[in-house]
């Protein structure tokens, strides 16, 4: 790997915060889905920042499911679909959210900037789909030990906060 400035370190994604997976809620128990949580899918990680969703779920589901309930603030990346074998989609949410099985969730640690690691994954995503895919799989699927080995540099706090936010403004 290249060198870094002083104060950055290398850090595997696996070290930035809690991940978590996520689930599908019973479609035959119609009441799971009349409520208003997001529960978002791949189709709706064509954004940057995830401020709703197509679907939405009742409390009920999110308790009685695999799914999985994020705050506001987590870097979501799709894992698992046919667009993983040219793009990385990754997003931000801006509210707390549900996530289904295609997705992975990193719910950041003190210290990490859900956005600085989203732009981070986003300029890797080529060696992380390159990387990480796992082989001779009908869908495309990243590999979840491989990704949580995936290292980016780090940066200090303040300066992710810089970083994200000067590129957020091109």
């Amino acid at each position: 790997m290249t060198d870094i400035p002083a104060g950055w370190a290398w850090a595997t994604l696996g070290e930035l915060g809690r991940w978590v997976g996520g689930g599908t809620p019973s479609k035959s128990i119609a009441d799971y889905w009349i409520g208003d949580i997001p529960w978002v899918s791949p189709k709706d990680m064509k954004v940057e920042r995830i401020a709703d969703a197509e679907d939405h779920i009742s409390r009920s589901a999110v308790d009685e499911s695999a799914t999985s309930l994020v705050p506001a603030g987590t870097v979501l990346v799709v894992t698992r679909s046919g667009i993983l074998r040219h793009t990385l989609p990754v997003a931000v949410t801006e509210c707390a959210v549900a996530l289904n099985q295609d997705l992975k969730a990193l719910i950041p640690a003190s210290g990490v900037e859900a956005s600085y690691v989203a732009w981070a994954l986003r300029a890797s995503a080529a060696l992380i789909l390159r990387e990480c895919t796992k082989a001779g799989t009908t869908v495309s699927n990243i590999e979840t030990a491989r990704l949580m080995a995936f290292r980016i540099p780090l940066a200090p706090p303040a300066e992710q906060r810089r970083i994200a936010a000067a590129i957020s403004s091109w």
